[in-house]
């Protein structure tokens, strides 16, 4: 098949786990025998230089950004960002770009990023790939944001319960297929075995803001942080946190430091290596989650957190309804409030091989490539979209 995954890798701040995530689709199925390329198109309006002032496309960081990651992956014939008006770009040249969407069997568009009608009438089928469950929901059900969900032939979300009946999230009236992050074993096999001596993230306060649905609140990440302030004095183990947009004064950093919360700059983790020499070193991921993915019970689990999974590296993970859905006690470890957190962490220090050897089990068994790609590429091929969506 040839199959365009459209996906932003290069707004800033650059993220160098965002990046590994979007490409390792293109490597997966490229190391399943297809032809796989990477398409990104960005705005004017987005373009910055390394001061984070505006500045145009030939001169900024987006640019830079996408350029060096093509280079690290040898991508630079498979790969083009696109300025939206059609005016600049980089990577491939611009015909054999037009000769790769021409006739392709799949845009696999990942948050629906590609929005371009020139690509999308130019390409046979189209799957949504949602990555922010119950935002999307609620931005297209209940403030009425054009997403352009109407422009796919399916979709896909990797929230587990989106479409339950039992779930508190609208459907938008459609079937959602559901799918998990994919991981290459060879970009975290042969990474340093070693224990590491802290439960490590790297996060944000949260780039969306607070959503009301049905009489609740489905809130950032920043209060679910603050929720969690305590856990390394109560546990008595090391916590780690690479915070983006946290100034030095912010009261909020400062209450997770009273709690005993290491907070990094994100510098610790700006390069795809820093990335993954970051989880390498780490005894363990802590995964605190949207509270939009708490409230909604979403069934989310991250790509970072699958990175810390096939590296051998447990994740501890507020629960977010994955129980049931997925094998969680060993190697991946939920918890739901302070005193299951804590539990939690000392079950993962006092026995930690045996969760660490689970771990890369799971990222095997759920989350490799050869598992996850396949499956999807049938569903977003099959004739029609199921009328009802079903867990797989």
């Amino acid at each position: 098949m040839k199959v365009v995954v459209g996906a932003s890798v290069s707004v800033p701040p650059f993220s160098a786990g965002t990046a590994l995530d979007r490409v390792q689709y293109v490597l997966g199925l490229r190391a399943l025998g297809h032809e796989a390329y990477l398409l990104e198109e960005v705005e004017e309006d987005w373009c910055l230089d390394r001061h984070g002032r505006r500045c145009s496309y030939a001169q900024s960081v987006n640019r830079q950004s996408f350029e060096a990651v093509l280079e690290r992956f040898e991508l630079r014939d498979s790969a083009w960002q696109l300025v939206r008006d059609g005016t600049a770009g980089a990577g491939m040249p611009s015909g054999a770009l037009r000769r790769a969407i021409d006739g392709a069997d799949l845009l696999l568009n990942i948050s629906g990023h590609v929005r371009s009608e020139e690509v999308l009438a130019r390409v046979e089928r189209r799957a949504y790939l949602d990555q922010d469950p119950v935002y999307t929901q609620l931005w297209h059900a209940a403030y009425g944001a054009d997403l352009g969900l109407g422009r796919h032939e399916v979709l896909f979300t990797v929230g587990q319960r989106i479409g339950h009946p039992d779930s508190p999230i609208p459907d938008c009236g459609r079937s959602w297929e559901h799918t998990l992050p994919p991981v290459l074993p060879s970009l975290w096999e042969g990474r340093p075995e070693a224990r590491g001596e802290r439960f490590t993230t790297v996060s944000s306060w949260g780039r969306y803001g607070d959503l009301e649905y049905g009489g609740r609140s489905f809130r950032s990440k920043q209060p679910e942080l603050e929720r969690f302030a305590e856990l390394p004095a109560l546990s008595g183990e090391e916590f780690e946190l690479v915070l983006a947009a946290a100034a030095g004064d912010d009261p909020a950093p400062a209450g997770l430091r009273a709690g005993g919360w290491r907070i990094r700059d994100p510098s610790a983790v700006a390069g795809i290596d820093d990335y993954r020499r970051f989880i390498a070193g780490s005894r363990a991921e802590i995964g605190i989650a949207k509270g939009a993915y708490v409230e909604g019970r979403a069934g989310w689990i991250g790509d970072r957190s699958c990175h810390y999974l096939a590296s051998g590296k447990p994740v501890l993970a507020q629960s977010t309804g994955l129980e049931g859905l997925l094998p969680v006690g060993e190697g991946l470890v939920t918890f739901s409030t302070m005193e299951q957190a804590v539990e939690g962490a000392r079950a993962i220090a006092l026995d930690y091989e045996r969760h660490a050897r689970r771990a890369a089990e799971l990222a095997g068994e759920l989350f490799d490539y050869r598992r996850v790609l396949p499956s999807l590429l049938e569903r977003a091929m099959a004739p029609q979209a199921p009328l009802e969506a079903t867990t797989r």
